[in-house]
């Protein structure tokens, strides 16, 4: 039973650009197993049709920001409550005492 390496995902490999549903180069296993490990390709059993899932699947990476907000310190804002005064940065909306005005359209429908 022959088996067929499957993208899942757009792939671009040796200057070639996979799109979901093309069969990918099995030249290379390492570029192989990580496709299937991250989910960007599985392996299909050619006489039947059927794929072979991996079993595993790992969580999405969550970002947090590392860094201070951007601006720097000084007196060219006036300090509204907890906020430090920051030269070049515009105060939050809250700050600001911005009211949130209703949209203009009616929300899309979900059809």
């Amino acid at each position: 039973m022959a088996r067929r390496l499957i993208a899942t995902a757009a792939i671009l490999y040796q200057n070639k650009q996979y799109q979901p549903g093309e069969e990918l180069p099995t030249t290379s296993p390492a570029y192989a197993s990580a496709w299937v490990e991250v989910g960007s390709a599985v392996w299909e059993n050619e006489s039947d049709g059927t794929e072979e899932k991996p079993t595993k699947k790992k969580s999405a990476a969550k970002a947090r920001p590392k860094t201070a907000p951007a601006g720097a310190t000084g007196i060219a804002q006036p300090a509204t409550g907890a906020e430090a005064d920051l030269a070049g940065k515009v105060p939050s909306k809250r700050a600001r005492g911005v009211i949130e005005e209703p949209a203009k359209r009616p929300p899309k429908s979900p059809a």
